[in-house]
């Protein structure tokens, strides 16, 4: 028997409306079904989780904080390992707009349990400069709404996608990026809002690890 936290006996009591029957995720890709009794749950059984996380961070100017929610939920579904929040010269929002610690594991969990991912995505915030230390690995690309920025090849070693904020990149940041020789990848589309360009630079790079 387990005593699942009071958050998780709130959801069933309120969302599930006290069934008996639930999955429980120990972020560790195994899934246990259930049985609750009381405010305790008995393990009936434990398989693997078959949806897998895959080894791709995606890195966001910081958004205004409605944005958030959405990129988490979506970025959890697709099987991002990790979402990355960092500081640009036109982010509409700063860092202290994100959401607080709390406010993000909540939405992390519950993002999780939605989709049936076994491992919450993770949230982190990381300073521009150390973003760029990321290029040296050659595992990196940033996605441009520029036109001219061309169209860099991805293999399967891509590790970090690098999504610029509402208002684009500035000149500095684009020299930053010409600096550490980042390789750039623009998709043939009218400018992205930053929601959709994660998640389409997201697919583009997880369809191309899967040709690979």
């Amino acid at each position: 028997m387990v005593t699942p936290p009071a958050e998780e006996l709130r959801y069933l009591r309120t969302v599930r409306r006290g069934g008996a029957q639930a999955e429980l995720f120990n972020r560790a890709g195994q899934v246990a079904q259930v049985t609750f009794e009381g405010n305790s749950a008995r393990i009936d059984s434990v398989i693997q989780s078959p949806w897998p996380v895959h080894p791709l961070r995606v890195a966001v100017g910081a958004p205004e904080p409605a944005v958030v929610k959405r990129l988490i939920a979506s970025l959890s579904e697709l099987g991002v390992a990790e979402l990355l929040f960092f500081k640009a010269d036109r982010s509409q929002a700063g860092l202290a707009r994100l959401p607080s610690d709390d406010k993000l594991n909540r939405l992390t969990i519950e993002a999780a349990r939605q989709c049936e991912r076994p491992q919450p995505l993770k949230v982190s915030v990381i300073e521009f400069d150390a973003l760029l230390e990321q290029f040296s690995t050659g595992r990196a690309i940033v996605f441009d709404e520029h036109p001219e920025a061309g169209e860099a090849i991805v293999d399967q070693k891509v590790e970090l996608l690098v999504v610029g904020p509402e208002g684009g990149w500035s000149p500095q940041e684009r020299e930053a990026f010409a600096t550490v020789s980042a390789p750039a990848l623009h998709l043939p589309t009218p400018i992205l809002r930053v929601s959709t360009a994660a998640i389409a630079g997201t697919v583009w790079c997880l369809a191309h690890r899967s040709m690979a």
